[in-house]
């Protein structure tokens, strides 16, 4: 039976979430895709933090980016978020040291997926992103896969949740913004820094995810966006 090594790099909730997804159910993972997963190694920016999973004190990694180096890791899942910084390094060089990579970084797709699917092409290795996406559809490979002879016209829908749930609340329940929107963050519906959800940044990696997808080009950043927060 082959097992597959796995590094997580960040540990907020859906980083604590799989690691305890990935050891609750190694069991029907094994059997449905006839390999072993194994979760490593880990890191996470705050070590000591309260989390409600157990890690044992060899799995923790001194350096996240060891975990590019370290030769018994197959597959590195990222998620640390952000365009720029430890995600991006960790990313960069996890493809170039020929790592797979799982992701669910939007804002670094967004803006360096075309290098990125480049480095990986050339090493030979994957580089997946379906949660970055609409992950719950799932719609990435959809577009890849099942309808790949297929020819797309347009692209359209509600791609954020959080501005989804605000609207559709303050027209419900006729309340101000603000209000829905501290009732968004108790319920976990928005994050405790929401800007990139109210001001369209996080719709606008989307798009030119999908675009790039259904219409075979490349990532363009020819996108006009306007955040919720302007249209009330």
């Amino acid at each position: 039976m082959k097992q597959i090594n796995i590094a997580i790099i960040g540990l907020g909730n859906i980083g604590c979430y799989l690691f305890k997804y990935l050891n609750d159910n190694r069991k029907i993972l094994t059997e449905k895709n006839n390999c072993l997963p194994n979760v490593k190694y880990v890191s996470a920016k705050n070590k000591n933090k309260k989390r409600n999973i157990r890690i044992k004190k060899k799995q923790w990694l001194g350096n996240y980016l060891d975990a590019t180096r370290i030769k018994d890791v197959d597959l590195i899942i990222e998620l640390i978020g952000g365009a720029e910084g430890p995600a991006k390094k960790l990313v960069f060089n996890a493809l170039r040291n020929k790592k797979h990579v799982v992701t669910a970084n939007k804002a670094l797709i967004a803006k360096y997926g075309d290098k990125l699917s480049k480095i990986a092409e050339q090493n030979k290795v994957n580089l997946e992103f379906e949660a970055a996406v609409c992950g719950g559809v799932p719609i990435i490979r959809t577009l890849k896969e099942g309808l790949i002879a297929n020819k797309i016209s347009k692209i359209y829908g509600i791609f954020n949740g959080t501005s989804n749930y605000i609207l559709s609340s303050m027209d419900k329940e006729n309340k101000n913004f603000n209000e829905v929107l501290i009732k968004a963050k108790k319920l976990g519906y928005a994050e405790t820094n929401p800007s990139s959800d109210l001001n369209g940044d996080d719709v606008s990696s989307k798009l030119k995810i999908l675009s790039s997808l259904c219409f075979n080009s490349f990532l363009n950043n020819n996108i006009y966006v306007e955040g919720i927060k302007n249209m009330l």
